[in-house]
């Protein structure tokens, strides 16, 4: 079980989470419309960094095709609306099928282990892109999908900020729960955890089908804002590596890694990358280089950063 805070820390860590969350939500009344889209960018990569480390952190499986359920979700919803359906029952079916999808897939690809299964989930992204090149009478193909509607900022600001904060919840219902310590078993030695009576193709599976539910709803958040998506765009390298880079970048496995991993790649990139262009991708690849050479476990489990975060209670591990 995680490791119990003292009753200061634990009001501490509460503190500081809910000032953030506070600061966040009037945030669109003080600043400029270009701050509020930094932060939904930043939203929207915490959402899948978060989602992402559910299986890459706890169950150590990578999924370099995270991205894919975000990608179905939004061609599912945008499909559904141009064809008629009302916006929240495109938004339901959407999740529901990225979730199928998501199930139907966890017990082949998870069959394998290390970097096979790493290497078979990003062949399904491409996949998946290849497929939305290739129905072009439901996907628009090449030339992309488009939905029609008046564009409010403070709407998106506030969908994209909510939608990070519950899968913030979530993963951190995950952390200390029963689900999450059979995880974390999984990860640690599948046959010992089998002996234990851990059901480990259960638990894997369960695993990718909730990491796959805020991607999915995030899909329809992203078209809504946007209006506009392709399948390079949706499927490409930039959505598939940046995720997993800020979450590994952070500290995968823990559930500030990720929020660590977000912000510092955020500024990073505003502050640095809109100057790189084509070069961004290649930046990416450097970071995780650099991450596995120097400090495989992240940011936050650096020693001084990980005791000063401990001594705040915003670290947790199993």
């Amino acid at each position: 079980m995680p490791t119990p805070t003292a009753p200061s820390s634990y009001w501490l860590c509460r503190m500081f989470w809910l000032v953030v969350l506070l600061v966040l939500v009037v945030l669109p009344w003080l600043t400029s419309g270009y701050v509020g889209r930094i932060v939904i960018n930043a939203c929207r990569n915490l959402v899948l960094a978060l989602s992402f480390d559910i299986v890459g952190g706890y169950t150590g499986y990578i999924n370099l095709g995270h991205a894919a359920f975000f990608g179905i979700g939004a061609y599912a919803f945008g499909i559904c609306v141009r064809a008629g359906v009302s916006v929240l029952l495109a938004g339901g079916a959407a999740v529901l099928v990225t979730a199928l999808f998501a199930a139907l897939i966890s017990y082949p690809f998870f069959r394998l282990r290390g970097p096979y299964y790493a290497l078979a989930t990003f062949g399904l992204l491409k996949l998946c892109e290849e497929l939305a090149l290739t129905l072009s009478g439901l996907t628009g193909g090449s030339g992309g999908l488009s939905v029609v509607w008046p564009e409010n900022l403070t709407l998106s600001y506030f969908l994209n900020l909510g939608l990070a904060a519950c899968t913030f919840l979530i993963v951190w219902l995950v952390s200390r729960s029963r689900f999450g310590l059979g995880l974390v078993s999984v990860r640690e030695d599948e046959q010992v955890a089998r002996t234990f009576g851990v059901s480990v193709s259960w638990y894997k599976c369960a695993a990718l089908v909730v990491s796959a539910l805020p991607a999915a709803v995030l899909g329809p958040i992203y078209l809504s804002d946007r209006l506009y998506i392709n399948p390079g765009e949706m499927f490409g390298l930039e959505i598939a590596l940046m995720p997993i880079t800020m979450a590994i970048l952070g500290g995968s496995g823990l559930l500030i890694g990720p929020v660590v991993g977000v912000v510092f790649l955020s500024l990073v990139q505003e502050v640095l990358w809109t100057q790189l262009g084509v070069l961004r991708l290649a930046s990416l690849g450097l970071v995780l280089a650099l991450v596995g050479l120097f400090m495989p476990g992240g940011l936050v489990r650096l020693p001084p950063v990980y005791a000063r975060l401990r001594r705040w209670g915003l670290v947790q591990e199993w």
